[in-house]
């Protein structure tokens, strides 16, 4: 915590807030740490919550969040294997100032930590919805070896989540213009603001990722998205060569060898298959 705001002291708050929203997420994890308990859900899942605000519902808690996790890890095809800690952040770390206030996937050394709100516990649909999202990264960052990016590992947690919204769907549709490109796509996802203008705009975002994700899923099933992030961190010595002679990256490549379609191909065949489905399917 110190360290953390000696830098912030120093250099200032960063392009965009982006030191302290940092800062924040070291100030939540800090206090959270000092006042909590740890306790062994599996042997790859471990669970890290307050005490006094749990009140002694820790052990339903981590039946939900195994659920969720086994849940994910069946519909991709995964087979548990990365360590994970699942961390109730302190309940005084909520609040409008919170820098990822629905939660998120860090790696840390050497497991994978996600960090929910406490908040989410309020409303155990909504908790174990999170709890997917997040060991969705958990699967996407093993299993690509961090090369994926970050529209096809949201491609992948927004699918898992099944959280679709009628309203930016319908926008979707009305309005082509509010679909993305792949480069946009990116760059809304990986330039995040607290502008509260560009709220919106993240959430349709996240929103575009998952409607990928479902029209991938619709055309070859789910488990082969595991095939594709694997794809993704392919390291073959004849994969490079073919990369390099197609002058593809990894995510055009692995598409191309999985699904049998380019990028453009694939943000406008979902866009055409999400817009014709049936609003009775949302």
């Amino acid at each position: 915590m110190e360290a953390a705001f000696l830098e912030i002291e120093e250099f200032g708050v960063g392009d965009g807030a982006e030191l302290l929203r940092w800062y924040r997420v070291i100030e939540a994890e800090s206090i959270t740490r000092r006042k909590s308990q740890t306790i062994e859900v599996t042997d790859w899942l471990s669970l890290e919550f307050v005490p006094e605000e749990l009140m002694g519902l820790e052990s339903e808690v981590a039946r939900w969040a195994l659920e969720s996790c086994d849940e994910v890890a069946t519909r991709i095809g995964w087979t548990h294997s990365a360590k994970t800690l699942l961390s109730i952040l302190a309940e005084e770390t909520d609040g409008p100032w919170a820098a990822n206030p629905y939660g998120y996937c860090v790696s840390k050394e050497p497991y994978e930590k996600i960090c929910l709100p406490n908040y989410l516990l309020d409303d155990s649909v909504e908790f174990c919805q999170a709890v997917a999202h997040e060991y969705a990264h958990v699967i996407s960052t093993d299993i690509a070896e961090d090369y994926a990016p970050r529209w096809v590992e949201e491609a992948v947690s927004v699918l898992v989540e099944r959280h679709f919204d009628r309203p930016t769907w319908e926008m979707f549709c009305d309005e082509p213009e509010t679909w993305l490109s792949e480069r946009e796509l990116e760059f809304v996802l990986t330039d995040r603001s607290d502008d509260e203008a560009k709220k919106e705009d993240i959430w349709r975002a996240y929103q575009q990722a998952g409607w990928i994700g479902r029209y991938l899923a619709d055309l070859r099933g789910e488990a082969l998205l595991g095939q594709f992030l694997q794809e993704i961190a392919n390291e073959t010595p004849s994969t490079n060569i073919l990369r390099s002679l197609k002058r593809q990256d990894r995510t055009e490549h692995a598409l191309k060898r999985v699904y049998s379609l380019s990028k453009r191909a694939l943000f406008a065949n979902a866009y055409r298959w999400m817009c014709d489905l049936d609003s009775d399917r949302l």
